[in-house]
């Protein structure tokens, strides 16, 4: 394995964790994630229920709009 792909590892596992604080604020709030979805621009909810699993990352835009849909800070919402 490459040094490159045992970064992009390393970085994988930092950061593409399930967003459990997104998903807490979502529910508390009763949005769906078809909502989510056209919210942020995707076409379908299947992508945002990636992203907010962990298995896809979020744009740096998305966080953004999302954190100020919220009210809360990006840190607060997709950062352990």
């Amino acid at each position: 394995m490459s040094e490159m792909q045992l970064y992009r590892r390393k970085l994988r596992a930092e950061f593409l964790f399930p967003k459990e604080k997104l998903r807490k604020e979502r529910l508390s709030r009763e949005l769906t994630t078809s909502y989510m979805a056209q919210l942020i621009g995707l076409t379908n909810r299947k992508g945002y229920e990636e992203k907010e699993s962990g298995k896809m990352p979020f744009k740096d835009y998305e966080m953004a709009i999302i954190a100020k849909e919220f009210g809360i800070s990006e840190s607060d919402l997709f950062f352990r």
